[in-house]
């Protein structure tokens, strides 16, 4: 996957596997894919089961330590996120439209950095396009960052990847990068 992204131009890449029980809870070391051109992020995408339309959080921590705790059985979206901003990770609402994510759940994750406005494998159900929530949370003064993501795993039926990315703004217009997070 790395290799992927690299060859298609993309200076980083963060691996956000799915930080469930089932999986063994990953955060993946993607350290050694690392070159002189191009780096990984160390994150995952936390879980935590809630009570609104969705059957659990989908939550996006990238720059987490390797050995972040999974969640407590009884711990909430909204604390998980604080536990893994404290841990230093940058904190995203995955694809909130399908993950079904409301305007009240949305305010209460108050740990978060950014919204993801796109994603590209949730566009195949029609539900990629998370700007509206964006704009509610923006109207009603939340200080949020937006992302896109190709949420890729690559079987046939899924986009191809390298759809969606990040901009970085850096001080130096030599530094600036694009990623991904598939």
């Amino acid at each position: 996957m790395a290799q992927r992204y690299q060859e298609a131009g993309y200076d980083f890449l963060a691996v956000t596997d799915h930080f469930r029980a089932e999986y063994g809870f990953p955060l993946t070391d993607t350290r050694p894919l690392r070159t002189a051109g191009f780096t990984t992020l160390l994150g995952a995408e936390l879980h935590a089961p809630r009570a609104e339309a969705g059957p659990k959080w989908h939550i996006v921590a990238v720059g987490l330590p390797l050995g972040f705790a999974p969640p407590e059985p009884s711990e909430s979206g909204p604390e998980l996120a604080r536990r893994a901003r404290a841990a230093g990770a940058f904190i995203g609402m995955a694809h909130p439209a399908a993950s079904l994510l409301t305007t009240a759940d949305a305010e209460s994750l108050d740990a978060a950095h950014a919204v993801e406005v796109y994603n590209a494998l949730a566009e195949r159900e029609h539900r990629g396009d998370s700007w509206h929530l964006t704009d509610v949370l923006l109207d009603r003064g939340h200080r949020l960052n937006a992302y896109a993501a190709d949420d890729a795993y690559f079987p046939p039926q899924d986009p191809p990847g390298c759809v969606a990315w990040v901009q970085v703004r850096a001080p130096n217009p030599s530094t600036r990068k694009r990623s991904c997070r598939p």
